[in-house]
């Protein structure tokens, strides 16, 4: 047995150590040019001792800093853009970086540094840096970071119109390794393996207030064409892993027109499918305006679709269910309840009736400790009161930008059981959002397919995409969005968003 197990040990060995010649052929073939630090250096003789690489010749070892990658598994680091969580700002470009203060974060080796600043155009004499906690960064600062440093507490920016999460590839400075001389072809199958990859990546969008119902029933009459409405936004909303609506009106053949009780026709599941929806949120108040068992239907509709729905459910245990998500190394759970109707309300689910699942504190306590036991990340949705931003003539109603009534202390609550983000999802115009000791709130995401024209904030959204890395939450992104009498979704202009956003940071 002894034997046996020094055998099996020494196989090990020679496997997994590299071999003298490998320690050998580093020490008189690799050589380093002054653009590599010292800790780089360390880091490209450990990969070539871990994979076993010999080394066939003379070869120099050099790093490019630019905004390009030529061999994403050459990527020694990557520095992205970031500002403080509250900023306005979105995006910013290489030219405005000629003007502004830059931050770069204090691990990066001042050889590293003075490259970052060539790279950026900008005087290195002129940078400061930045220690831990990265959440202290202030409204106006622009900071470069290591990408395996970034968190949720700091915003991401596109940089030169590239967000980075998105393309991985771009979107960031980046520090590649290039090997020159006769043994660099033995060197050219090294992986670093330091940029995040799509399969690590997943990424959840979710959104605010979907009625397909008045005025849209009748639009969809007068063109005949479903995709008519996510013709301009649908593909953008298809581009995750997960894609989030709440729906609060269900599907009835023969839908006709009302103002009060709504319905939506069945072809409508045609703009749902078009916007690569998964999961359906059904914890609205209109679901059951019209009997439960259109509710009923539609739901086995999402069903038969095999989307996911949360929220609500053909009956009080269905509709009390939470949604998992299991997908590229993250668990997300995903609870939701109606506040405004509970306990027993007409859209609340029954022992046999379709419907929205009961907002009750305690039941929720203990939906998010189990969630918990299980999940990386709890995310909660609430359908609250509706704040009534209808005056008379198309005005701004900046009184719903805020949270209304009890929403602040109630959502805050969810964070203190336990939820890791809560979501508001009945807001008709989009509300402020902020960190709650430490974990993300917003209030209300707006409308992302209805009819209210009449009033400017109702015509706005909010798409919150969320990255996760290993159920760690990495950023969410806000994209607003809009649509007008043509009722058809889109993307707001970079103006467009300042705008909204700058509302909502001066609401606070």
């Amino acid at each position: 047995m002894v034997l046996i197990f020094a055998v099996g040990i020494f196989g090990y060995y020679k496997v997994t150590a590299p071999t003298p010649i490998i320690e050998e052929q580093i020490k008189h073939e690799l050589s380093f040019d002054v653009s590599v630090t010292s800790s780089e250096q360390d880091v490209i003789k450990d990969a070539v001792k871990r994979q076993h690489l010999e080394i066939t010749g003379a070869v120099v070892a050099s790093v490019k800093t630019s905004q390009t990658v030529s061999d994403d598994s050459k990527v020694l680091q990557a520095y992205v853009p970031v500002t403080s969580f509250n900023a306005v700002r979105q995006a910013v470009s290489i030219a405005e970086l000629a003007t502004a203060k830059v931050l770069l974060h204090q691990d990066i080796d001042q050889t590293a540094q003075a490259a970052l600043a060539g790279a950026l155009g900008i005087d290195g004499d002129s940078m400061s840096t930045i220690s831990e906690p990265l959440d202290e960064l202030l409204e106006t600062d622009i900071a470069f970071i290591p990408v395996d440093s970034l968190t949720s507490a700091v915003k991401l920016l596109r940089f030169d119109d590239v967000y980075y999460l998105d393309s991985l590839n771009s979107g960031a400075i980046f520090r590649e390794l290039v090997f020159e001389g006769e043994g660099a072809l033995a060197l050219s199958g090294l992986t670093l393996d330091k940029l995040f990859s799509e399969s690590q990546v997943y990424k959840v969008n979710m959104t605010g207030v979907t009625a397909l119902t008045r005025i849209m029933q009748r639009k969809l009459a007068s063109v005949g064409d479903p995709l008519y409405f996510s013709a301009k936004i649908g593909d953008f909303l298809a581009d995750a892993d997960l894609t989030h609506v709440s729906n609060e009106v269900s599907f009835k053949p023969g839908c006709s027109y009302s103002n009060t009780l709504f319905c939506s026709p069945p072809e409508f599941i045609e703009t749902l499918k078009a916007s690569g929806v998964d999961l359906v949120e059904l914890t609205g108040n209109h679901n059951n305006d019209l009997g439960s068992e259109f509710n009923t239907q539609t739901i086995e509709l999402y069903n038969s679709l095999e989307w996911g729905t949360v929220g609500g459910g053909l009956n009080v245990a269905d509709a009390r269910e939470p949604f998992v998500d299991t997908q590229k190394g993250s668990n997300v759970t995903f609870l939701a309840y109606n506040f405004p109707d509970s306990p027993n309300g007409g859209a609340i689910a029954g022992e046999n009736k379709a419907g929205a699942n009961s907002f009750d504190l305690a039941t929720i306590q203990k939906d998010i400790e189990f969630a918990k036991e299980q999940a990386d990340f709890v995310v909660v949705n609430v359908q609250f009161w509706e704040c009534y931003a209808y005056p008379d003539g198309y005005l701004e109603f900046p009184q719903c930008d805020k949270p209304i009534g009890q929403q602040e202390q109630t959502f805050k609550k969810l964070i203190d059981l336990g939820a890791d983000m809560v979501v508001g999802s009945s807001a008709h115009q989009p509300q402020t959002y902020e960190l709650y000791n430490g974990k993300p709130i917003y209030y209300g995401l707006g409308n992302l397919y209805f009819d209210q024209t009449s009033w400017p904030g109702t015509e706005r959204g909010i798409v919150l995409t969320h990255y996760f890395v290993a159920g760690k939450l990495l950023q969410t992104k806000l994209t607003p969005t809009v649509f007008d009498k043509d009722l058809q979704t889109r993307v707001m202009t970079d103006a467009e968003a300042d705008f909204l956003l700058t509302r909502l940071h001066d609401a606070r």
